[in-house]
């Protein structure tokens, strides 16, 4: 056998698997892959940037991945020089170890260049949850095109957007959907959070930045004041994300909700959504989770005027939350900008609780959500790989 057979043989028996995840999301992600392909190769190499879930399935990290889990534009201005240093010496260790393949797990801004550099010295590259180019700047895939050898997207709408450039794209499913019950125990959650079970019981939930928080809880307070007059005994929550968020909910309470029957909570939003029977969302991830939750939702939301316009422009669907987006329908009410007032939130709100026929069509359609969303998206993930790597 000669040398350059020999050596590729023990590349394909033992290949090196480069990853860059950059925050936690990411790393479980990253752990649950590697998990993966070592059972289809048992002597394979980890190495790049992962944290610990990742570390634990016995992936090697060269940088610790908190260095990049930096979030917020001046936050990131701050870390530039420290963040530039970091890929510089990444791409330099990667091209001169040459792995088999680069899969780069979100964090689109660090690892798009990453894979840019990797991928014009001859490097496989894969990234791994697409950017959301179906909700704004489709056109960025022209350039993710030259950075990519394929791409594993979490949402069944989205291979359609990367055909339209010619780029390999595999739908793997949404992780998420795995850590929601296929039947949620309604009565058994009011229990655990105190409430009657037979309580009519909505859950309030502002967001997770402070901007949005600020923004929004006055308007949502009054909303719940003005629902109670109508339903009297409906009970209230609100998961905070952390001690800031519940402090500036509670001065809203204070002012505009003091007759109200609500709870604030720290964290604890899965057994806020499994408890309640509706919700109100701000938008974003948690729109997805009440989806999975099978809990009928209104979403409200305000923004600063000039990031509204910008989105405006940029935007490539015509709904913001991700239930209507995955039924391509306006299953769920949208109050947006001017449209997200008390009165306006009170009013659907209302609907929601007493119109049968409307939830039973969105909970209808979120548990089709949740069957197409529960992949096994590890195994899924790794068959791509394993194809796009030998091809």
């Amino acid at each position: 056998m000669a040398l350059s057979d020999n050596l590729q043989s023990i590349n394909v028996d033992s290949p090196i698997f480069a990853m860059v995840a950059g925050e936690s999301s990411g790393d479980t992600l990253g752990a649950d892959l590697v998990r993966s392909l070592k059972l289809r190769y048992p002597n394979a190499r980890f190495v790049g940037i992962g944290g610990p879930k990742m570390l634990a399935e016995g992936f090697e990290t060269w940088f610790p991945m908190e260095s990049l889990s930096v979030m917020g534009f001046f936050e990131v201005i701050k870390h530039l020089p420290s963040l530039l240093k970091i890929r510089k010496n990444l791409i330099t260790k990667l091209i001169a170890l040459n792995p088999n393949v680069f899969i780069g797990i979100d964090a689109p801004d660090f690892n798009f260049k990453v894979e840019s550099v990797l991928k014009s010295n001859s490097i496989k590259t894969i990234h791994y949850v697409g950017p959301s180019v179906w909700a704004w700047r489709e056109k960025r895939l022209a350039k993710i095109k030259l950075a990519v050898d394929g791409v594993l997207v979490l949402f069944p709408f989205e291979p359609s957007y990367y055909h339209r450039y010619g780029i390999p794209v595999k739908f793997v499913g949404h992780p998420i959907a795995n850590q929601f019950p296929e039947k949620p125990n309604t009565p058994e959650a009011k229990k655990t959070l105190g409430f009657s079970v037979d309580a009519s019981v909505t859950a309030i939930l502002p967001g997770s930045r402070m901007s949005e928080i600020d923004k929004m809880s006055d308007v949502y307070i009054q909303a719940a004041s003005k629902l109670s007059l109508i339903y009297p005994d409906m009970e209230f929550v609100v998961p905070c994300v952390h001690d800031k968020a519940m402090q500036r909910v509670k001065q809203s309470v204070d002012f505009y909700g003091k007759s109200l029957k609500i709870k604030l909570l720290l964290g604890q939003s899965r057994e806020v959504l499994e408890a309640c029977d509706q919700a109100l969302v701000t938008s974003g991830t948690a729109t997805l989770e009440c989806a999975l939750m099978k809990k009928p939702l209104v979403l409200a939301i305000a923004v600063h005027p000039i990031s509204y316009w910008i989105m405006q422009r940029l935007a490539t669907t015509q709904w913001i939350g991700l239930p209507n987006i995955l039924a391509n329908e306006t299953l769920v009410t949208e109050l947006i900008q001017q449209d997200a007032t008390a009165d306006k939130i009170a009013l659907n709100m209302g609907r929601l609780v007493i119109d049968k026929k409307l939830r039973e069509r969105q909970i209808t359609a979120f548990r089709n959500q949740y069957q197409q969303l529960k992949q096994n998206a590890s195994e899924l993930a790794a068959d791509a790989v394993e194809q796009w790597m030998k091809h």
